[in-house]
């Protein structure tokens, strides 16, 4: 048949499957429910007259041509990303568009490079930049810059993805807290506290899931609130039964004003490597984009303390 006439939705759906594993971890990615997404793959599966992937109670699994037609997608992809590039290219005036997309709170943390890479960019004088910045999951700034909505993103990854490149920049420390009313915030034997905390309900960010509680065994169903960011997470653990880990820079104020109680912060304690992602395809990348990304990476080559 011929492949021009497969609707672009339908070969998203399937990236975003493979990408993520499966239908239901697809589901937060795409913001549709799994029987949709089923649906979807069940009708590029009719258009294109084979069998993409194996999904049941064993688990999801890529078929042999499910894996070579999802390498032709990525490469579709690529070249419709290159046309709009060119076309934006041709459109494009003297101002310059730059485009980052962020994880959630970072505007507290000191660590982060960024604010001394845009007071920088501002204080050109000649400067002529459309500068936008969004808020997203780590998960969406991955898809919108291979959709070439982003040109780079700051965020928290733990899975790369085919035609990202991915840049260290600094750690950002996780602390363990619970409400300070909690029944944990009053214990004061650090034995027991210990032997609570694993049974404790406990909240998540969905892109870390499990990840997030590296001592816990991995069936163990004490998980059982996940959320997309930060802020829900400090909601649901100031207002109710969780515990979970919150940046330290985001949760200091709360820590200070006893809203919230640390928990054994010299024992659960992790850090989350902050990254900066681009795509690696740079032929179409912009001299402002180019030098923003050079202060970045000049931030991260200077000291970085992360905050106690």
């Amino acid at each position: 048949m011929n492949l021009s006439d497969i609707d672009l939705k339908l070969l998203r759906v399937f990236h975003a499957v493979v990408e993520t594993g499966g239908f239901t971890s697809a589901q937060t990615v795409l913001n549709v429910s799994p029987s949709t997404i089923s649906s979807h793959m069940s009708q590029l599966e009719a258009r294109i007259g084979f069998v993409l992937c194996e999904r049941g109670r064993s688990g999801f699994r890529l078929t042999t041509k499910g894996e070579a037609f999802h390498q032709h997608v990525l490469a579709f992809f690529g070249a419709v990303y290159a046309l709009e590039a060119s076309a934006e290219g041709l459109r494009r005036s003297t101002v310059e568009n730059m485009r980052i997309g962020i994880i959630d709170n970072l505007v507290t943390d000191k660590n982060c490079p960024l604010h001394k890479a845009l007071g920088e960019l501002f204080s050109q004088p000649d400067s002529a930049i459309e500068l936008s910045i969004q808020v997203l999951s780590p998960q969406d700034i991955e898809r919108e810059l291979l959709e070439q909505n982003l040109d780079m993103g700051i965020g928290i990854f733990y899975h790369s993805t085919p035609n990202l490149h991915y840049r260290p920049l600094y750690q950002e420390r996780d602390v363990l807290v619970c409400a300070g009313s909690h029944a944990l915030a009053n214990l004061k034997d650090p034995r027991e506290l210990a032997r609570e905390i694993p049974s404790a309900p406990k909240v998540v960010r969905n892109f870390m899931q499990k990840q997030e509680f590296p001592f816990i065994e991995d069936d163990d169903n004490s998980v059982i609130a996940a959320v997309t960011n930060v802020e829900s997470a400090a909601f649901m653990i100031l207002n109710g039964p969780f515990i979970g880990f919150l940046p330290y820079h985001y949760a200091q104020r709360w820590i200070a004003s006893g809203d919230l109680a640390g928990l054994l912060p010299e024992k659960f304690i992790r850090y989350s490597q902050v990254s900066l992602v681009t795509r690696r395809d740079e032929s179409h990348r912009s001299s402002v984009l180019t030098n923003f990304i050079r202060r970045l990476e000049k931030e991260h080559g200077s000291p970085r303390h992360v905050a106690r």
